[in-house]
């Protein structure tokens, strides 16, 4: 529920939700897809993953960019050939995901015997549900490509659909992705800082904090440019409601667009 002291303009036909990973069936069910009221996931995790023995799953490395600066389809491929290896294992051992990034000597872990292991597409299609994957890397702004990707989803989505958004802990991409489905829907009638207000309402993470200091995280460039990209977008969405009539690539080249910012 967002607080009444915020701008309600189009907040209850958003029809949207956000989550961490996609763990099991029941995830997806819960959001009811029909054919009368499409769903569509929206899974922005440029990061190799699958769902093992009810576990969301991830192949890390420093930063969760073990695909840093891979095309669409070597991700892709990544992902297949790493479900069938573990697929051909008698046992797979899973590491707690902040154990593992923090490095610890002796990290929390589960240990499956011939666990059941599917891709997060494979699961999601089996319930009746769409699935859309975008290559976001952590912690930094989309690219253009999935960017256009998002914003023909956007424009094919029946009114009555629904589009549930994760990425790994469902904060930051997850953030980003919600405040720019609200922003096509928006912000012609919605102004850029109570979008921002009522997206940090609905997700208080960092991502959209424009006060936060991470300096001492090392990545505050990388805040930065994703915090550029939403207010870019924002004027992207002012100008194509829904994402029509131009592709975001297409905004981007016309040279009215601010080219300092391009």
């Amino acid at each position: 529920m967002l607080p009444q002291h915020l701008n309600q303009n189009g907040w209850d036909t958003l029809h949207i939700s956000g989550s961490a990973s996609i763990a099991s069936l029941e995830q997806v069910q819960r959001l009811h897809p029909t054919p009368e009221r499409p769903v569509v996931v929206l899974d922005v995790r440029e990061e190799s993953h699958a769902i093992v023995g009810g576990y969301p799953c991830t192949w890390r490395l420093g930063n969760n960019w073990a695909n840093v600066g891979k095309s669409r389809n070597a991700v892709i491929a990544d992902e297949q050939s790493r479900i069938a290896a573990l697929k051909q294992q008698p046992t797979v051992e899973i590491i707690h995901r902040k154990d593992a990034k923090h490095g610890l000597e002796n990290p929390r872990k589960v240990v499956l015997k011939k666990p059941d292991i599917s891709s997060e597409e494979d699961l999601v299609k089996s319930t009746g549900a769409e699935y859309l994957r975008l290559m976001v890397t952590d912690h930094m702004g989309p690219r253009s490509e999935d960017v256009d990707l998002f914003v023909a989803m956007k424009r094919a989505l029946p009114e009555h659909g629904r589009v549930h958004i994760h990425c790994g802990v469902g904060q930051g991409r997850t953030g980003i992705f919600i405040a720019m489905h609200d922003m096509l829907k928006n912000a012609h009638q919605v102004s850029f800082h109570d979008l921002i207000e009522r997206q940090l309402a609905f997700n208080p993470g960092r991502a959209l904090d424009f006060n936060k200091d991470v300096t001492h995280e090392g990545r505050a460039n990388l805040r930065n440019d994703r915090l550029e990209f939403i207010s870019l977008f924002y004027e992207y969405a002012k100008q194509n409601p829904k994402g029509a009539p131009h592709s975001w690539s297409e905004w981007l080249a016309d040279p009215t667009t601010p080219s300092q910012q391009r």
